[in-house]
């Protein structure tokens, strides 16, 4: 990618962080970017586009902090707890950070939903190695690791809406960990189930 067309995208990103995709107008961006709205249409015939490509960008550092979770050497109901956790962390820090992508996280979902499309898949692939590696293990108890991490990501994104209106970096902290704590141990107080086997 040329130097000009990184400015550009730079630079709209933190144009529409401060504005909101919704607001800024190419005009806005060519002038924040010191270049003519010709030299600007020469590398985005539009702010669609040049919407995709910040989007994309994000996507990018999104994509490398979750492997670098998945890749990391802690066992597999650790690592799975880290990725739960990275991946909450970077959507908290997405919306918190921008307004433009908090706002379609909100109410256009399908556009958040069309994006996010390959990051998806994505996140399978990393899910499906991590519970594999702990079914082989005999810790995680799965039948198919694949339609788990699939149906996991699914629980993910139906928390997601919630957690980011409450918009409050102590309370989604808590929240994150008590998301953990009822995926890996239920609900129920230990002390207070009954003493019986449930398997």
């Amino acid at each position: 990618m040329s130097k000009t067309k990184n400015k550009i995208i730079s630079v709209a990103k933190n144009l529409f962080r401060e504005i909101s995709a919704y607001k800024a107008t190419m005009s806005d961006i060519a002038s924040a970017a010191k270049m003519s709205r010709r030299t600007l249409y020469t590398h985005f015939k539009s702010k669609e586009e040049l919407y995709k490509y910040v989007i994309e960008d994000e996507v990018n550092t999104i994509n490398q902090i979750l492997q670098k979770a998945a890749d990391s050497k802690l066992p597999p109901e650790r690592k799975l707890k880290l990725y739960i956790l990275q991946h909450f962390g970077v959507i908290d820090n997405l919306v918190r950070n921008n307004r433009y992508i908090r706002y379609d996280f909100l109410f256009n979902n399908i556009r958040i939903e069309h994006l996010r499309k390959d990051i998806d898949r994505k996140e399978i692939h990393l899910l499906t190695g991590i519970v594999k590696e702990g079914k082989e293990k005999e810790i995680f108890r799965v039948s198919d690791p694949e339609i788990f991490s699939q149906n996991l990501l699914l629980m993910f994104k139906s928390l997601e809406q919630a957690f980011i209106l409450a918009n409050r970096k102590d309370k989604n902290s808590r929240t994150i960990l008590e998301y953990i704590d009822l995926m890996f141990y239920g609900i129920i107080n230990p002390a207070k189930l009954p003493n019986r086997d449930v398997s």
